[in-house]
């Protein structure tokens, strides 16, 4: 036997499976009527049962054998009635439209939030409101020395009225790098000791200087750039050197950085953070 046959004897005995989505229409019997793609099937339904009629559902195959396992995604119990009819009303869960029984006694009207019971497909009546999860609050990480790397929220380049995502710093182009709060939030009220960005370079020539701004997200106009330093050439790619004075100034928070071209002849192209997540990433140093 060869070693092809050998590996093939190996796992013919082994269990083969995948999973796709299709769209619940009716149950028939114990079985499940379904649509896939262009084809209607009827397969046994099991974990989730009933579905409701229009409902996207995960179907398992295993070993070529179907079956309904359940919804494609958690189903919210919270809805909004976005309909009225006897003996069906139209209740909108996650922006997906059911037509759903609804309890004895409840009179559904356009716009109550309404309790779904997902296990019986009825619309329980309306509620007088529900809980929230509520965001635990932030804590600065522990004292003593740092290194930490916070990743930018958004880059661009600004040209006369429009903005791109990847920073530009050339005659008509300036590129700036947004963190929101999250530096801030790092930092917490510790010191900075040392400072440097992650550039990644696409193309240098001619001046370019780095410097600070103070912009959360990215604006609507120019951007504002201070603490200009010119960046040399060769040294415009990779983990480049911040001046001490902008890395205090971002641990301030709502702040970032930004390349321009002072005067004329310049044209560097940095990629942004849509092609590259570590685009604009400040690494800071110091102490709590």
């Amino acid at each position: 036997m060869s070693a092809a046959e050998t590996i093939a004897a190996q796992f013919s005995g082994q269990t083969q499976m995948r999973s796709e989505t299709a769209v619940f229409v009716r149950m028939e019997g114990p079985l499940a009527v379904v649509n896939i793609g262009v084809s209607t099937i009827k397969i046994p339904c099991v974990g989730f049962f009933p579905p409701v009629t229009g409902m996207p559902v995960r179907v398992d195959w295993v070993d070529g054998s179907p079956s309904v396992t359940g919804p494609t995604r958690p189903l919210s119990p919270l809805g909004q009635i976005t309909g009225t009819g006897t003996p069906k009303a139209t209740v909108t869960v996650d922006g997906v439209s059911y037509s759903l029984y609804f309890r004895a006694g409840y009179t559904p009207a356009v716009g109550d939030t309404v309790e779904v019971n997902w296990s019986t497909g009825i619309i329980q009546g309306k509620v007088t409101g529900f809980q929230t999860a509520e965001k635990p609050a932030e804590q600065a990480p522990p004292g003593g020395a740092y290194d930490i790397t916070i990743r930018a929220k958004d880059s661009g380049r600004y040209q006369s009225d429009w903005w791109g995502n990847d920073p530009w710093a050339s005659d008509n182009n300036s590129g700036i790098w947004v963190y929101g709060t999250a530096i801030s939030d790092a930092v917490g009220a510790g010191t900075v000791d040392s400072a440097q960005i992650f550039l990644p370079l696409v193309q240098e020539a001619g001046n370019a200087s780095i410097g600070s701004h103070a912009h959360s997200s990215i604006p609507s106009g120019a951007p504002s750039l201070a603490n200009l330093t010119a960046l040399p050439v060769g040294g415009r790619g990779g983990w480049v050197d911040l001046p001490l004075i902008i890395g205090q100034y971002l641990a301030g928070g709502g702040r970032g950085v930004g390349v321009t071209a002072p005067g004329a002849g310049g044209y560097n192209i940095w990629r942004g953070t849509n092609s590259d997540p570590l685009s604009g990433a400040v690494r800071l140093t110091g102490s709590r």
